[in-house]
């Protein structure tokens, strides 16, 4: 844990990460420092960079929307191909989150789509400017995915699973209600006002739009995107493949209690299962391993390990999500 963080640094993150819509009013309130102090900590945390922005979740399969996840193994690549398939990647309209790794694969990225023709295109593209360079390519299916608020900087008796369903439907959305998603998706913390004057309309609209919005279970949870190397701990995904549903169940419970994961994506493909840690070391992360080993020994068939070494891209509502 970086020394430059105290005891009320980790309290702010730790709110934010269950809300970070909340007022310096409340966010002071609940850490109980003074409005001044918390405003310019909290300043402070994004000038530093420990937060790289913050987000709110969506329910995307209510906007009858899902996720690919695709694994790409590469050869005979030169630094210069490696960043041009890193640009393409990162452009895409349609990437929701893009990330390189140490591991069975090199990189891995979210694609949302509406239909099986959104990868097909993508694919088609990709191939024919990369093609000869791609080793092993894996594609997922994501069935549903579950968040776990940050735990790793403070302790504390609350904690927040949010899951998001598996099934698909069409909810009735206008051009308001699109704006207001993509501009909060992006920034969680934008004010009422601000998108009242962006979209011309009062700030009584923009708050009952918010309100039925959550009431549609489309606006999730507001949180926060995070620099995990700034507080000095890795960033690691573990792909499981299990032995039937039940155990990919345990498997989640397990987690959602557990300090150091992130998020479990329930997975169609070569795994039934994906879990995303933070950990100081790969010694913490072999403790975790040990543990489950222990006691889901019998649920587990095989594993894959993988070091997120950067994430290019986090929102839950890219540029192309509206086409």
């Amino acid at each position: 844990m970086s020394q430059e963080l105290d005891l009320l640094d980790r309290k702010i993150l730790y709110e934010l990460d269950l809300n970070s819509r909340l007022s310096i009013s409340t966010l002071a309130k609940n850490v109980r420092a003074s409005k001044e102090t918390v405003n310019f900590r909290l300043k402070r945390l994004v000038k530093n960079e420990y937060i790289k922005g913050f987000v709110t979740t969506l329910y995307t399969s209510n906007l009858n929307k899902f996720y690919y996840k695709l694994f790409y193994k590469f050869h005979k690549t030169t630094p210069k191909i490696d960043n041009e398939i890193i640009s393409f990647i990162n452009k895409d309209a349609k990437t929701a989150w893009f990330g390189t790794f140490e591991g069975p694969y090199d990189l891995a990225f979210l694609l949302i789509s509406k239909s099986i023709y959104d990868l097909d295109n993508f694919l088609i593209e990709f191939r024919k400017l990369y093609g000869d360079y791609i080793l092993e390519q894996e594609i997922h299916t994501l069935v549903s995915v579950h968040r776990f608020n940050l735990k790793f900087f403070y302790q504390s008796k609350r904690r927040l699973h949010t899951q998001y369903p598996k099934t698909l439907r069409e909810t009735k959305i206008d051009d308001i209600d699109k704006f207001i998603i993509k501009e909060m998706a992006n920034n969680s913390r934008i004010h009422v006002l601000s998108l009242a004057q962006k979209l011309k309309v009062d700030s009584g609209t923009v708050i009952h739009r918010i309100k039925k919005l959550k009431e549609k279970k489309i606006l999730g949870t507001h949180t926060l995107a995070l620099n995990f190397d700034k507080f000095k701990m890795q960033h690691f995904q573990i792909n499981f493949k299990l032995r039937n549903n039940d155990s990919v169940n345990k498997l989640i419970n397990f987690f959602s209690n557990h300090n150091n994961a992130t998020f479990a994506t329930v997975t169609l493909g070569k795994y039934d299962l994906a879990i995303e840690l933070v950990v100081e070391n790969i010694q913490d992360l072999k403790s975790i391993l040990d543990s489950i080993k222990e006691h889901y020994s019998n649920e587990i068939l095989d594993y894959d390990t993988f070091l997120i070494t950067k994430e290019y891209n986090v929102t839950w509502y890219p540029e192309g999500a509206e086409d």
